[in-house]
């Protein structure tokens, strides 16, 4: 299972989908755009007093795809400026969509399935797909991504599933999307 760990990231989005991975049996390798710490977004800090840095096994460039069951891309701001203007982070999800395997995005990271290899509007790799995404990319999904946005509530947990594509609504959704990732990785 691979996890594409943005700098700024949300806590949640990234430990409790981990922690049911691992209970789940899968290793978890995770890819951070450099190869230093990510740092989880602090402001959050006293809501999850566990949170920590994350340092990556290697870094987007490093990553070769099919070597995973699984890739799951964590949200947060870091989105903004690891995984949208990221040509390695559009590769990596270009390939992993690709499959046959599952593939996860939550939150913010959702709106790479907008962006990705696809600034312009003109090849969307999730046209017609139905997904669920933070609410400020939900435009971008819409309108580049071309995807069935399903709405919902801005704290109101929602994850949806079209395939092997999972994508979950908010950090509050946390939990859901990894069950999600996990049922859908043991085929059920």
């Amino acid at each position: 299972m691979l996890v594409m760990l943005p700098d700024d990231f949300m806590w949640p989005e990234y430990a409790l989908p981990r922690a049911l991975y691992e209970k789940a049996g899968f290793q978890v390798v995770v890819a951070g755009k450099e190869a230093r710490e990510r740092q989880p977004d602090w402001r959050y800090a006293k809501q999850f007093p566990d949170e920590n840095a994350v340092l990556p096994n290697l870094t987007f460039d490093q990553v070769v795809v099919a070597e995973y069951a699984a890739v799951t891309f964590v949200g947060g701001n870091g989105a903004w400026h690891d995984f949208f203007p990221n040509p390695a982070a559009h590769r990596v999800l270009r390939q992993a969509l690709a499959g046959p395997r599952p593939v996860g995005l939550i939150c913010a990271s959702t709106g790479l399935l907008a962006l990705a290899d696809n600034f312009d509007g003109q090849k969307p790799l999730a046209r017609g797909k139905r997904v669920v995404g933070y609410f400020r990319v939900a435009g971008m999904l819409r309108q580049l991504g071309q995807v069935d946005y399903v709405e919902g509530g801005e704290k109101e947990p929602g994850v949806a599933q079209d395939g092997l594509l999972v994508t979950g609504r908010n950090p509050e959704s946390s939990q859901l999307f990894g069950e999600r990732m996990v049922q859908v990785l043991m085929g059920h």
